[in-house]
């Protein structure tokens, strides 16, 4: 789940927030991030990928709810008929036939679309500069929260998510990033790196007075 697919086309890697993203482009990053679970994910990626996976779950529905009318009017037709008719079953059943043929193909969409509409989510939370797990709430009937957290904007701290970033600091090591820090191994402007002794200074001697 920490691995991130190489770019293409000049674009950052899936778990690099790309800012402002294609309908095309969200919908390529969605299947190739599809169990990514670490790095971020940009608002664009992560509305375009809802869209599409709304709009396949409710295509998907179409024959479902076309079934269920016929079973529903085959059922008053039975019952106008009255008691004193016969009514073959089969008439009636048909078209509940199709109806759970129909729910198990939602069954397999829904289990398809699942983990990576919650890798989307998990990444574009950290982006947010919020813990993936935030995306479990939609688990315990609270979806709302982590969809109005996805609304906010990227932060810049959300950094400590990206897996580079982690393995440079270490796990459970790394501190949030700050605007204006400086980058891990890097001496500010005038300063010498840590380690590397004055010039015309040898090991032990005092520093060379200015």
């Amino acid at each position: 789940m920490t691995s991130t697919s190489t770019s293409t086309a000049g674009l950052p890697p899936v778990g690099q927030p790309l800012h402002g993203a294609s309908f095309g482009q969200a919908i390529k990053r969605f299947f190739q991030g599809y169990v990514q679970f670490s790095g971020r994910a940009s608002r664009s990626e992560f509305w375009w990928a809802m869209l599409f996976t709304t709009v396949i779950s409710l295509v998907a529905q179409i024959p479902f709810w076309i079934a269920y009318v016929g079973l529903v009017a085959r059922a008053i037709d039975a019952e106008r008929a009255g008691a004193g008719s016969t009514v073959d079953p089969s008439y009636v059943l048909a078209p509940l036939g199709a109806m759970l043929g129909w729910l198990a193909l939602l069954l397999v969409v829904g289990l398809a679309l699942l983990l990576p509409t919650y890798a989307v989510m998990w990444r574009r939370l950290q982006d947010a500069n919020f813990h993936g797990a935030f995306a479990l709430l939609s688990v315990v009937g609270f979806g709302i929260v982590p969809l109005i957290m996805c609304i906010l904007p990227s932060n810049p701290a959300g950094v400590q998510y990206d897996p580079a970033y982690r393995a440079m600091y270490g796990q459970g090591y790394a501190q949030p990033w700050q605007p204006g820090q400086q980058p891990y191994g890097q001496a500010p402007y005038g300063q010498q790196p840590h380690g590397q002794q004055q010039p015309g200074r040898g090991y032990g001697q005092p520093p060379t007075q200015g």
